[in-house]
């Protein structure tokens, strides 16, 4: 019966102003507090954001570091002797 109830006085707010002010300031406060659930929201998606670009500039950096570290490699199995010149080339590439 009381949802009834407050579903009538919904629907004429005239006969009870008291409760439509009190049913505006629920939705007001309801309105309010989505506006503050999408804020945090933005923010959480911006830090998320930043955090996906930085994990992108530190796996472009490994994979920089890991095809160096192959050329190495590479340098040291064709020459059991590495020259002076691919010393110099491998201190170059690895600054």
């Amino acid at each position: 019966m009381d949802g009834h109830r407050r579903y009538h006085e919904m629907e004429n707010p005239t006969e009870n102003p008291s409760k439509a002010a009190e049913y505006l300031k629920e939705l007001n406060k309801i309105i309010e507090t989505q506006q503050e659930l999408l804020e945090k929201q933005k923010n959480r998606i911006e830090e998320l954001e930043q955090q996906v670009a930085d994990l992108c500039k530190e796996n472009a950096c490994l994979k920089d570091q890991h095809q160096r570290h192959l050329v190495t490699c590479r340098l040291q199995q064709g020459n059991s002797h590495p020259t002076l010149g691919a010393i110099k080339e491998n201190v170059l590439q690895e600054k």
